[in-house]
């Protein structure tokens, strides 16, 4: 059961999700294209219907992607970044239409290197910079259930500072997915201690961002799922991305498999 300890700690669903199915647009007849052969490999399948849940981060820069992503017609949750020129409207538009959504918050990474986005909340603020940074980037997005890092691989090491987040989270009764940026994140330890729901990532899907490569990602993401009765993937709002998964999550959904939102995980 230790292995299990990706996702909201063991994976189990909770049992009134706040958000609806989504539901694709119609389409008419003209416009659906012939039955094609699955594309989906034969695999080992231990679990029937396993769980997976897709994010897909950096949503704010702009919109070119986001009714693709709304329109494949299942469940998706949209990270969003603050004080980008489209946070709002991402968030609104998601709501409306009954997709969950979190903060995606930019925390320190190591390489100094990185450009970092504006309002980045670093380790070597004071404690009270850091709770008014991010009380702030709380308040850009409207709609969030959740909090994940932008970066952070730096951040997401520093037991101080991921404490003081967490201790923020509680009161709004958010929970916190770990996109895993650092293989030493101390998150999943300090989340339980603080009593918020955590979850952390098991595959990125697109580094390398070729399509091939974006779609052997998801994969193995399925691959995983049906090994352990459920996968977290992460993207990125990028069209290769939304190209892929538009082309594999029906088939995938069709098989038995069930996406779900990431905040119908629990500890």
């Amino acid at each position: 059961m230790a292995a299990l300890a990706v996702g909201f700690m063991l994976g189990r669903s909770v049992s009134a999700p706040r958000y609806k199915r989504p539901v694709p647009i119609k389409k008419t007849i003209a416009q659906i294209s012939p039955i094609k052969k699955s594309l989906l490999p034969n695999i080992t399948k231990k679990f029937a219907n396993p769980k997976i849940a897709i994010v897909i981060d950096d949503f704010g820069y702009n919109l070119n992607n986001l009714e693709k992503f709304l329109n494949i017609g299942e469940p998706i949750t949209l990270s969003i970044l603050p004080n980008q020129p489209y946070s709002e409207k991402v968030a609104e538009t998601a709501h409306s239409r009954g997709y969950e959504t979190i903060l995606h918050l930019p925390l320190e990474p190591k390489d100094g290197s990185v450009k970092e986005e504006p309002g980045t909340i670093k380790s070597s603020m004071s404690d009270s910079r850091i709770t008014e940074s991010l009380k702030e980037e709380l308040a850009s997005v409207p709609f969030i259930d959740g909090v994940s890092n932008h970066m952070g691989s730096k951040g997401t090491e520093e037991k101080h500072l991921m404490s003081i987040i967490f201790g923020e989270l509680k009161k709004s009764n958010f929970f916190f997915f770990d996109s895993l940026t650092s293989a030493n994140s101390i998150c999943r330890d300090t989340a339980r201690s603080a009593g918020i729901k955590y979850a952390r990532r098991d595959v990125f899907l697109d580094i390398p961002s070729d399509p091939a490569a974006i779609e052997k990602r998801i994969l193995e993401t399925r691959r995983l799922a049906y090994r352990k009765g459920f996968a977290i993937a992460v993207g990125h709002d990028k069209h290769n991305t939304v190209t892929a998964l538009q082309k594999l999550m029906p088939q995938m959904a069709d098989e038995g498999v069930k996406f779900v939102y990431i905040s119908e995980f629990e500890k």
